[in-house]
């Protein structure tokens, strides 16, 4: 018929018999021990069949049992099942599961018919002596189940070198204890094999040729244990002269991690009781192996976070992340278990332990850097791979190399000496896919000194975190310096600006002085007592007012943060005084001043004394010389502030001119006859920032000014000096 899929062949081991069928229970693939069972000479009358029409007869009462549990496993509510029962006089463990779109039958003789008190009392004991990260007694254990000649643990590396870490046999001796077996033992392409199931089992190595016949090519012959050995393993076996061998898969942390090996030299039929007790022991050491390992990686994350605080302190401590380095390079190397640590920062170079010369350093860095853009770089096999490369013997076989931060201008480099061992080779001589064919296998033993231990994931993470810490202390220290740069800028600004204020506002007080002394001198012989005595309160009060002016300056010095402590001030008699010392100094033809409410303020007494002494001097100062001073000065409370409002009648301010006029050095274009230096409305301004406070000004030129200033009310003030005005 055109539409008869073709029938597939495979070759499978001798020991058990198998049955695929589809979800309709349709014959999908059959063994060739299933086919004599039945006594069929046509196996391909039975593939697409019926399940039930060509087994009754073989299962006999079984049969709706076994459908039963075949249909609940295809409907998934179990995966799998083993029923033990009587098979044409023989006792079978007849296995029941489901692989992707198939439902296996899989069936093997029973050779235990239980495993007696004694016997699960002695594996409850051998359950107990296992420890954590002790394989060899894992190894010992399961051989006083198996009674093979030969049990070993392979460990799977990075490097895909296999080390055995553990081993136990029959007659007491190594063989394999600390050898590696080369890349060649286990290639990508096994590792499916041996992940798939918990374990592989061959009763006998060379026992291949049972046929698997089936019209669905989909069918995925590894999910059965009658899958046969991988040729590369049955070949190195049958070369050791091995018979029977047992395959445990070892899975850590979901990552198949190796295998547990046992071998026979004699075929040994292992029942399947006693392959379940030896994978529940391997899973109970794997247990406990995850748990040391979690324990160890919490132990190691303590250190690692002692060794990250006082990293971080010297971070903190030191003016670059470099000095802070080079004093934890001793901690740096034992947190990654390495034999040697090399600094590279702008070209200085700093080494701990065993490194490389300097020039040699600086080649490996210029090899990395083309050679990936990555910031972490490891290979335990850098000395071989790469070493050619570079000028000179290595000193080491593997190194971790870390850039720090986007240049490559500091870099961290581990290097880790070479773990000699002995390395088995294998190579096949047969490319055939026959796994019955005549093959050979060549094995050589050979001494590897170009290998350093893998850095594993814990030294790894730590790393990462290191370079974590590392850029933002960098980071870090980068807005300190830009935050410097503007604090020192802030500083020269401030500095300049006392300057200022000393040069400006001190010449009014100076300048009474001044003229109260020349008057004095030249008056003082017709002066009467009373005009004499007036004459010196005003040149004390000029005085008070410099060290004021003076102490203000200084305490504002002292402040980084360029604040006032803040204290209620009245101001009344302030303003009158401030008001007298201007009439003075710039003796205008007419003067008259008008008071409204004069409310206390939140400040500092020389701050408010050189903002009212600015406003009020230049009120004095800029007013029409023809009409002489006419000023108002009132105050009120406006949103939690105290305002203070200073009009004049005086010259104005252009309307061209107002955006400039709180900048320092800029004055009004109609002012430039009246000496000035265009500080003062600057300097204002910046004590009004400093008390928390903002300043407003509303003028035109000819109409006069008028002047905000806008104090913050920090709390309520006494009631008593809310009385207190003029």
């Amino acid at each position: 018929m055109e539409n008869t899929p073709p029938i597939l062949s495979s070759l499978m081991q001798q020991f058990g018999s198998l049955i695929v069928l589809d979800f309709d229970f349709h014959i999908k693939g059959v063994s060739e021990n299933v086919i004599k069972k039945l006594d069929q000479k046509d196996y391909d009358t039975i593939l697409g069949s019926k399940f039930e029409r060509y087994f009754n007869g073989l299962f006999g009462k079984h049969l709706p049992k076994i459908s039963q549990i075949l249909e609940n496993i295809r409907d998934k509510k179990y995966p799998r099942q083993i029923l033990p029962l009587k098979l044409e006089h023989k006792r079978i463990y007849l296995k029941l599961s489901l692989h992707d779109n198939h439902l296996f039958i899989e069936w093997e003789e029973q050779f235990k018919k239980y495993t007696s008190a004694k016997k699960i009392n002695e594996f409850s004991f051998l359950l107990d002596t296992i420890q954590p990260n002790n394989w060899d007694r894992v190894c010992h254990g399961i051989n006083r189940i198996l009674h093979y000649d030969h049990v070993f643990v392979v460990q799977i590396e990075e490097t895909g070198y296999s080390q055995v870490i553990a081993e136990d046999t029959l007659d007491g001796k190594d063989y394999y204890r600390n050898m590696e077996f080369s890349k060649s033992f286990m290639p990508k392409d096994v590792f499916l094999y041996y992940s798939m199931c918990s374990y592989r089992y061959s009763p006998h190595l060379k026992h291949n040729d049972q046929r698997f016949y089936s019209i669905d090519p989909e069918i995925n012959l590894l999910e059965s244990q009658l899958a046969p050995v991988p040729v590369l393993h049955r070949l190195f076996l049958s070369e050791k002269e091995v018979t029977s061998a047992l395959f445990f898969s070892i899975h850590v942390d979901g990552q198949f991690w190796g295998l547990l090996i046992a071998h026979h030299h004699e075929e040994k039929n292992i029942d399947l009781q006693q392959r379940k007790l030896c994978t529940f022991m391997i899973q109970n050491a794997t247990s406990k192996y995850e748990n040391y390992l979690k324990q160890d990686l919490l132990e190691r994350n303590k250190l690692l976070k002692d060794a990250e605080v006082n990293l971080k302190i010297d971070l903190l401590k030191y003016k670059t992340a470099n000095c802070a380095l080079v004093k934890h390079m001793e901690t740096l190397m034992g947190m990654v278990n390495a034999d040697g640590l090399a600094i590279f920062h702008q070209g200085d170079v700093y080494f701990q332990g065993n490194c490389p010369s300097k020039t040699q350093l600086y080649e490996i860095i210029s090899f990395v850097q083309t050679h990936t853009e990555k910031a972490l770089f490891k290979d335990n096999n850098f000395r071989e791979s790469h070493g050619a490369k570079i000028k000179g013997q290595l000193t080491f076989a593997g190194l971790m190399y870390l850039k720090i931060g986007l240049l490559n201008d500091q870099v961290l480099i581990w290097f880790r000496k070479e773990t000699v061992s002995n390395v088995l080779e294998l190579e096949v001589s047969s490319t055939t896919e026959d796994i019955n064919s005549d093959k050979q296998i060549k094995l050589s033993e050979t001494v590897n000194h170009d290998i350093a231990t893998p850095w594993n994931d814990v030294e790894v993470s730590f790393v990462l975190r290191l370079n974590q810490i590392l850029k933002e202390s960098i980071v870090g220290k980068l807005k300190d310096k830009q935050q410097w740069s503007e604090q020192l800028l802030a500083l020269n600004n401030e500095l300049e600006m006392l300057t200022f204020t000393l040069s400006h506002d001190l010449k009014n007080p100076l300048s009474i002085l001044k003229m109260g002394i020349q008057f004095l001198q030249n008056s003082k012989e017709s002066l009467n007592p009373t005009a004499l005595e007036k004459w010196y309160s005003n040149l004390i009060a000029s005085t008070e007012s410099i060290e004021e002016i003076i102490n203000g300056v200084v305490l504002l010095a002292q402040r980084k943060t360029g604040t006032f402590t803040k204290d209620p001030i009245p101001m009344a008699y302030s303003l009158e005084q401030i008001y007298q010392e201007h009439i003075l100094l710039h003796n205008p033809v007419a003067a008259n001043i008008q008071y409204g409410k004069l409310l206390p303020i939140w400040g500092e007494k020389s701050a408010l004394y050189q903002i009212f002494s600015n406003i009020i001097g230049n009120a004095i100062k800029y007013s029409n010389s023809k009409d002489g001073v006419r000023l108002h000065i009132d105050s009120y409370m406006e949103k939690e502030h105290v305002c203070y409002c200073i009009k004049d009648q005086g010259v104005g301010i252009p309307k061209e001119n107002l955006h400039t006029v709180f900048d320092i050095f800029k004055r009004g274009d109609n002012v430039q006859h009246i000496d000035g230096t265009g500080v003062g409305l600057s300097l204002v301004k910046r004590i009004m920032e400093r008390l928390g406070g903002n300043i407003k000004i509303d003028s035109e030129e000819k109409q006069g000014t008028t002047v905000y200033l806008y104090f913050p009310i920090v709390e309520d003030f006494p009631p008593s000096m809310l009385l207190d005005d003029l």
